[in-house]
């Protein structure tokens, strides 16, 4: 069966700054890695506090004691919402500069292996690897590929904190005619 793609756009209609490019331009990216980079800000009690109140852990560890739930380091990669233009970054997720077909983003999993639990105080620094981007899979959502990152963290010290493996599956919508078709939506 042939396969037709719908071009309407190569634009990033998430916001978040994805490149695009070609199947065998992103799949040469696997092995990369990123600059270190330092967290925006260092740990701190009340970023703690925020993310145990969004994803409604109640654990006293985290409101009491001086421990960090360790899904928040997946947040210190992430860029504030807006910074004073001569602070500005271009380093969100490497993840996202993989040149690749497909204008939609879902994560598929991640595991984090902890070297120690992150604690308040750290201020963090981190690498992101690309270790694999697969051939096209075509699922229930859409016709696309799964990139699989590393990203490590360490602290102050250049000890490391944790390693975080997620996947992310990139991909184009494909209509419900049958034909293998995918379409970009603006």
């Amino acid at each position: 069966m042939e396969r037709t793609t719908v071009r309407t756009m190569t634009t990033d209609v998430t916001g978040l700054g994805m490149a695009f490019g070609t199947l065998e331009e992103g799949r040469a990216w696997a092995g990369r890695t990123s600059q270190r980079k330092q967290a925006w800000f260092p740990i701190d009690r009340s970023m703690v506090l925020y993310y145990c109140s969004l994803v409604e852990d109640a654990n006293p560890r985290y409101w009491e004691g001086d421990e960090c739930p360790p899904g928040l380091l997946m947040t210190l990669g992430f860029n504030p919402q807006w910074t004073p233009e001569h602070l500005h970054r271009d380093d969100s997720l490497f993840a996202l500069n993989v040149p690749l077909p497909g204008h939609h983003i879902i994560n598929a999993s991640t595991t984090t292996e902890l070297e120690r639990r992150p604690r308040i105080g750290d201020h963090v620094s981190i690498v992101e690897e690309i270790v694999s981007v697969s051939l096209e899979k075509t699922t229930r959502i859409g016709t696309g590929v799964f990139i699989t990152s590393l990203t490590t963290y360490d602290d102050q010290h250049g000890e490391v904190i944790a390693r975080n493996t997620n996947v992310l599956f990139r991909y184009d919508i494909t209509t419900g005619d049958h034909t293998g078709r995918t379409e970009e939506q603006p």
